[in-house]
């Protein structure tokens, strides 16, 4: 086997091992995944490829694609929590062969293999490879069809223009204009920025790609728009275009102006955990890089801020909504240290002093959540927070990479990457799940058992709390209240009512008459109208 076929397949199965090891192990967690899981499950169950539902009410929060995928992973590995995270982690898998193969021609494949193992280790591909949301996929399309548009105007084929096309429709179906808009803005910012050289095409030629590129896009991405807007009289356009894109990004918030100029440079930063500290010296110019390395790198800059500035006075402030720089910023680091870059002390002071906080933050994390009661009784109830060894032991790996910094870069790769696999397993086979057992255990298993003990006129409530994952693991219509006399009304039925509830909230039945105690598990509550045990905890 050749050098080039073996750091391929060491590559591939490092990326198959880290976005999707530990996927089933915990429950999906609320609000988000369940409710993209059971929405897939729902369009399945009705043979309705057009119009997403949750918990029988239509959901017009995204377009379809990603509930297509979730319905072809069910359909292959059943309904379960691997099969709704599935994409996420392939998607996560082909964004780093996206940075393998487009960087080993112009950087070689050593700053090649470095920019996917960075991306593959990042925080960000820890939490959104494993995330059964849209944000991953998203990221690979917008990816895609940004590195080939690059690639259109570096080799000036038009093949590379279709398939951005192609990619851009895909990433709109996925979840919306911002699909299109975002990749070809950095595409134009680099572009302008870059000016490079090129044969002047003619116009017969220039209408024909671009004829060609608007209808492959409207091809892919218009006939199930078009069939959604018929099929709910125009209403989904509605919603999505005017509540889940305008109104979230241009409704002022409530946070400070300060704030909004720096949440988004801090998320950023955080989700490429731990190369941003060495990508952030990469942002000046790096010695002997050939003409066609520096575009490259004033792409990557543009791609690594321009989601940030976008996005930085949105109202709605979410996390993945810069995941599409985190590649760029990885890559950038991986430039820096492959081409021996400037500001070597002072990136070993920023590297030293990232990790020192890191660690600092994960040996207090048990400590903080035990002494603010809210946080602890949000978390466990009434009992203390255990976290587990694996947190302590997430902060002493962390910790000793402080001193890594000092070695020859060479060994210093190696360490450290080798230190972040050992980090993603310690979070994927021990951390993550603890938090899993704690946050959604409970309302998973009372989901399941009460389920599979109603017949079809029973009822699960919840009571005061996102219903999303009981939805999901019970596969039945779940009501929601927050009124006690409401549900005091509810529980005099004649047929059964379970209702689960936050420990938070028990007090409330005080002024409910007719329930039972099922069962405590953790911080939740189960209780009915019926004398029902668990038959799994009443041994």
């Amino acid at each position: 086997m050749s050098r080039d076929a073996l750091v391929f397949w060491g590559l591939f199965a490092v990326a198959v091992f880290l976005c999707f090891w530990g996927s089933q192990k915990v429950p999906l967690f609320d609000t988000d995944e369940p409710r993209y899981a059971q929405a897939a499950r729902e369009m399945m169950e009705r043979g309705d490829w057009v119009v997403p539902t949750f918990n029988g009410q239509p959901r017009y929060a995204k377009p379809v694609l990603f509930y297509w995928l979730l319905i072809g992973s069910y359909k292959v590995f059943g309904v379960n929590e691997f099969a709704a995270r599935f994409w996420s982690g392939a998607a996560a898998v082909f964004i780093a062969l996206v940075l393998f193969f487009s960087l080993k021609p112009i950087f070689g494949w050593e700053t090649a293999i470095v920019s996917s193992l960075f991306w593959l280790t990042s925080l960000g591909t820890l939490i959104f490879a494993h995330a059964a949301i849209t944000d991953m996929v998203l990221t690979a399309f917008m990816m895609g069809s940004l590195v080939a548009l690059w690639f259109g105007v570096q080799k000036r084929q038009a093949f590379w223009f279709y398939l951005a096309s192609s990619l851009c429709a895909l990433a709109v179906l996925t979840k919306g204009p911002v699909g299109v808009t975002l990749p070809v803005a950095i595409f134009a910012v680099a572009w302008f920025l870059t000016r490079p050289k090129f044969h002047q095409p003619s116009i017969k030629h220039l209408a024909i790609v671009v004829f060609g590129c608007i209808a492959i896009f409207l091809a892919i991405a218009l006939p199930w728009y078009v069939a959604v807007t018929v099929r709910t009289q125009g209403e989904f356009l509605r919603h999505f275009l005017f509540v889940e894109n305008v109104q979230r990004y241009a409704q002022s918030g409530k946070l400070p102006l300060w704030l909004h100029a720096v949440y988004f440079p801090i998320v950023a930063f955080a989700l490429s955990f731990p190369w941003s500290s060495l990508s952030i010296w990469a942002f000046r110019k790096l010695p002997d890089l050939t003409e066609s390395q520096q575009r490259w790198h004033s792409l990557l800059k543009v791609w690594a801020i321009l989601p940030v500035l976008a996005f930085t006075f949105s109202r709605t402030k979410n996390p993945q909504y810069v995941l599409l720089s985190v590649p760029a910023l990885t890559t950038l680091a991986a430039m820096w240290l492959t081409a021996s870059g400037p500001d070597e002390r002072r990136a070993r002071i920023s590297w030293g002093a990232t990790m020192v906080v890191a660690a600092l933050l994960l040996s207090l994390t048990q400590p903080m959540l035990n002494l603010n009661p809210d946080w602890r009784m949000r978390l466990a109830g009434l009992e203390p927070v255990v976290l587990g060894w694996s947190i302590f032991a997430m902060g002493l790996v962390v910790l000793a990479m402080v001193t890594l910094i000092a070695l020859p870069r060479r060994l210093f790769l190696v360490l450290s990457v080798a230190s972040m696999l050992g980090l993603h397993a310690l979070a994927l086979g021990a951390f993550i799940p603890r938090l899993g057992y704690y946050r959604q255990e409970p309302l998973k298993h009372f989901a399941q058992t009460a389920a599979s003990q109603m017949r079809s006129r029973g009822l699960i409530v919840v009571y005061r709390r996102d219903l999303s994952s009981v939805v999901f693991y019970s596969n039945r219509r779940v009501l929601r209240i927050d009124d006690p006399k409401r549900l005091s009304k509810l529980m005099r039925k004649g047929s059964r009512v379970d209702v689960f509830l936050h420990v938070k909230a028990f007090s409330d039945l005080q002024k409910v008459s007719g329930w039972h105690l099922v069962e405590q598990f953790g911080a939740f509550v189960w209780v009915s109208n019926r004398k029902v045990v668990c038959p799994l905890h009443s041994r």
